[in-house]
């Protein structure tokens, strides 16, 4: 996912009281990672990815 298109999903995420918690759970990593990665600071596998914008669409 493109850089803007991740900070997108981030602030939709946000907007939509979505937890990280309960966001980690659906796309099965760490809290930690799914911050990193929103940060830009690290990267996710394709099929993580797909499963994090699945979820912030469907809540």
């Amino acid at each position: 996912m493109n850089i803007k298109l991740r900070d997108e999903y981030h602030l939709l995420r946000r907007k939509k009281g979505i937890k990280l918690k309960d966001l980690a759970k659906y796309v099965g990593c760490s809290i930690a990672l799914l911050s990193k990665y929103e940060s830009g600071k690290s990267g996710m596998k394709k099929e993580k990815v797909e499963l994090y914008r699945e979820f912030i669409d469907n809540n």
